[in-house]
């Protein structure tokens, strides 16, 4: 019986110590990677993130000193390789799935449906809270199927620049407009009151849609309707009637380029074009006070023309071993203060509304008004199927500026977009 009970004490004793120094133990070995316990459960640090950022000098000195705050603020090195925005989804492509990619690549968002259809873009996944920070249309423009694969970084419209000298006062309609281009322009001396790329339906679109024509039916929940097409009917054809009746009036040439309208407004001899927002240092640098800039002129229903919206933003490489950190850097790069000391570097406009409300935009003489029309412009349709829209637009527009019957062209236009999605889907 003794040796019984001192056996049951010894296990006890056994029992107690290891008790003692279980807690210990375990804690050790339940404790958290610290970088995980500091960013919140996000996986280990890489050593390295890549992106492909823009070739023009001025946007790519803003994306390395963004990416070297990051780099203070994570440990993290970002390299940032410029290369041809024009190209990056092409080599992407190939070097995507050969892991020789980057984590990170730059894509307009009207090209997203290609490249959502091709496999070249992973879905962001972040909160309803961070997608509120950019704007709603930004937002509208890169989601494709309710997945966002675009983050939002710039925002891009038309805007109607005018030379204050020749034009004192800027027309609030299209009506006021003309009259001013009917008694300011002299084909002979090369000398126009307004001038567009008329022919050019990025440009022509916006009088088209403006009046109640579109280019897809769309719905918020299902997306585009490419089997409704609306690019042929009343609306489209009263819009397109406008454009035609500056053609047959004179005030705008048959065929003219950005760059003769550019030489030519910069000359003092174009009272006001329609153009992008990178057009305003090249203005500036030669014109200087006697630039003006306004959002566009008001239509005959007393509505701006809805201009298309373009957004540049960065996209999420599939192949990306590191997506969440890669989506970090996405995020970092695209907030409020980046996305000011982007615009201030490179003079493009963040796409977000914090930024788009503040002094920086809404003070500037010339930003200003982009920002504005932003307000009326919607995107550019982000389906693989807007490829098909562009020659048939144009090739319609050339027609009307020749004088040629407009429901006809336009009629026709349709039907060769539908001919072609119908080819391109029937090749997929």
């Amino acid at each position: 019986m003794a040796k019984k009970m001192l056996l049951l004490l010894l296990s006890f004793t056994v029992v107690l110590s290891l008790a003692a120094c279980g807690p210990k133990r375990d804690a050790e070995q339940a404790k958290p990677d610290t970088a995980q316990q500091q960013e919140g459960g996000m996986p280990p640090k890489p050593d390295r993130l890549k992106i492909w950022g823009p070739e023009n000098e001025p946007e790519l000195n803003s994306m390395r000193a963004i990416t070297k705050k990051f780099t203070e603020k994570t440990g993290i090195n970002v390299e940032v390789i410029p290369f041809n925005p024009r190209e990056q989804a092409k080599a992407f492509s190939l070097d995507g799935p050969a892991d020789r990619g980057p984590d990170l690549w730059s894509a307009t968002h009207n090209s997203m449906g290609r490249n959502v259809l091709q496999g070249l873009a992973e879905p962001f996944q972040i909160s309803e809270e961070q997608i509120s920070e950019y704007s709603p249309e930004a937002i509208q423009a890169v989601t494709i199927n309710g997945e966002i694969y675009n983050l939002p970084m710039v925002i891009e419209t038309t805007a109607l620049f005018y030379n204050k000298e020749l034009m004192p006062k800027a027309p609030e309609t299209w009506e006021e407009l003309e009259k001013f281009a009917l008694e300011f322009t002299d084909v002979s001396k090369d000398e126009y009151g307004l001038l567009f790329d008329a022919t050019n339906f990025y440009y022509a679109n916006m009088f088209l849609q403006g009046n109640g024509g579109y280019i897809f039916g769309y719905d918020k929940d299902t997306g585009y309707n490419v089997d409704d097409i609306g690019l042929n009917n009343e609306g489209a054809v009263q819009g397109a009637n406008l454009i035609k009746s500056w053609f047959e009036k004179g005030l705008i040439p048959e065929s003219i380029n950005g760059d003769v309208i550019d030489g030519l407004f910069k000359e003092g001899k174009v009272g006001a074009v329609v153009s992008v927002p990178s057009s305003i240092k090249n203005y500036e640098s030669v014109l200087g006070d006697k630039l003006g800039a306004m959002p566009l002129p008001k239509l005959a229903n007393g509505k701006r023309p809805p201009s298309f919206l373009g957004v540049k933003g960065l996209v999420l490489s599939p192949f990306s071993k590191n997506k969440e950190w890669a989506t970090e850097l996405a995020l970092f790069i695209t907030n409020d203060e980046n996305g000011a000391s982007h615009f201030e570097t490179a003079g493009e406009i963040p796409a977000r509304p914090g930024i788009l409300e503040s002094d920086l935009i809404t003070k500037h003489p010339y930003f200003s008004a982009v920002a504005e029309q932003s307000k009326f412009a919607t995107p550019t349709p982000n389906n693989p199927e807007i490829s098909q829209t562009w020659e048939p637009m144009k090739n319609a527009l050339v027609f009307l500026a020749k004088g040629q019957d407009t429901k006809e062209v336009l009629d026709e236009a349709v039907v060769q977009i539908k001919e072609q999605i119908a080819i391109n889907n029937a090749n997929k």
